[in-house]
């Protein structure tokens, strides 16, 4: 079982008590709340920017899931019900969006419709048939801190996302659901889909993992935290120091006993504390001429950071019961394509079906590479049920 999620069945009753409707029939008879249990549904169709093209109904929903802590508390996430009608019962996806921030207000799910930039990623699925079940990360717009790059905590609210987003599909549409689902993202996304694959056998044993993608992963780069030291050259990137403190300032709040504060400098330090709220678009502009080197005050190989740092970011490659597919950019700077290989390579030799898609691209495929992964999921084995 996951290392923190085994405090599941012993918090889930209290949990649910501080944020379950009160029902009519006695306490006792109610069912015990469990990670996926829908907490509220609410239809958002008519608001402005909500709609994909493709989706005839938009849900924002509630619903129980891990927070970094492994206790239960309420995570929000949108589904999107689509205009086409499946021959025989839904077919989910569950989406994981790319980095955001790790602020509370740092939502992505309930404006997906803005200026169509979900619709050739998003609506080619919908278009096809599937229902669409996209996660907020706990800690997002919800109660608790989101951990930055938490893999078992951001899969199991992705996956948590797909059990409530069955449940709001069977409602709305009075149709079966198809037992399969499969999981994607992008960047962030991709990294918690990964860990979704990872997590699907044993988190969810009573739905089919039929697949799992993942694009511009960052995979492996513990490796490059490792030789961040002062005055390092700086990485032509404009947004690298921002995700470099969105990743410590995650480590901050989850390993406190780091201390990771005592690897910065004062303008690392003043970074850190910003990204903890500063959403991306808010904190680019902030990191784009700080080179990573400015931010440290000693090299992150040093001490505990490292070993830290990888148990909390680091996707294992073994553990995958349904193939794998890995879209990944020749020139990403943010997800380094040899990282992405060393990765792919250690999984196939632990056994993992790993399909791979190379693209002449940076970080950010472009919407080929989601038209690429549905015509891979649509080609794998789907349970009839």
């Amino acid at each position: 079982m996951l290392r923190k999620i085994q405090v599941f069945l012993v918090t889930a009753v209290l949990a649910a008590s501080a944020v379950l409707v009160a029902d009519p029939a006695p306490a006792a008879a109610a069912p015990p709340a469990r990670a996926g249990t829908l907490l509220s549904a609410t239809d958002i169709t008519s608001q402005a920017d909500t709609r994909i093209a493709g989706a005839a109904k938009v849900i924002a929903i509630r619903y129980l899931s891990p927070g970094a802590d492994g206790h239960l508390v309420p995570v929000r996430g949108t589904v999107f019900l689509p205009t086409a009608q499946p021959k025989t019962g839904w077919r989910l996806l569950g989406f994981a969006h790319g980095t955001s921030g790790i602020g509370t207000d740092c939502t992505v799910t309930d404006r997906m419709g803005t200026g169509g930039r979900y619709d050739d990623w998003l609506g080619p699925w919908l278009r096809d048939g599937y229902v669409v079940a996209a996660t907020e990360y706990a800690g997002i717009g919800g109660p608790g801190e989101h951990v930055y790059l938490d893999g078992e905590t951001a899969g199991a609210n992705l996956i948590d996302a797909v059990r409530a987003g069955r449940t709001v599909a069977a409602r709305e549409t009075h149709r079966p659901m198809s037992k399969g689902y499969v999981t994607e993202g992008g960047s962030q996304g991709g990294h918690a889909s990964l860990s979704a694959g990872r997590l699907a056998e044993q988190y969810s044993g009573e739905l089919v993992n039929v697949g799992t993608v993942a694009n511009s992963a960052p995979l492996n780069i513990v490796e490059y935290f490792k030789l961040v030291r002062p005055g390092m050259p700086p990485v032509a990137v404009p947004d690298y120091a921002a995700y470099f403190s969105y990743v410590l300032a995650g480590l901050k709040r989850a390993r406190p006993d780091v201390n990771v504060d005592s690897y910065l400098t004062p303008l690392g330090r003043t970074l850190i504390r910003k990204a903890q709220s500063a959403c991306y678009q808010d904190l680019t502009p902030q990191t784009a001429d700080v080179p990573v080197g400015d931010l440290v005050s000693r090299p992150l190989a040093d001490g505990p950071l490292i070993p830290a740092l990888s148990a909390q970011i680091s996707v294992p490659p073994k553990g995958f019961a349904a193939p794998v597919l890995v879209e990944q950019g020749a020139f990403d700077p943010v997800s380094p394509a040899p990282l992405t290989w060393q990765w792919v390579e250690q999984a196939r030799g632990n056994g993992v079906t790993v399909t791979v898609k190379d693209y002449p691209a940076g970080h950010g495929i472009g919407p080929q590479a989601d038209r690429d992964a549905l015509a891979w999921v649509n080609g794998l084995p789907w349970p009839t049920s």
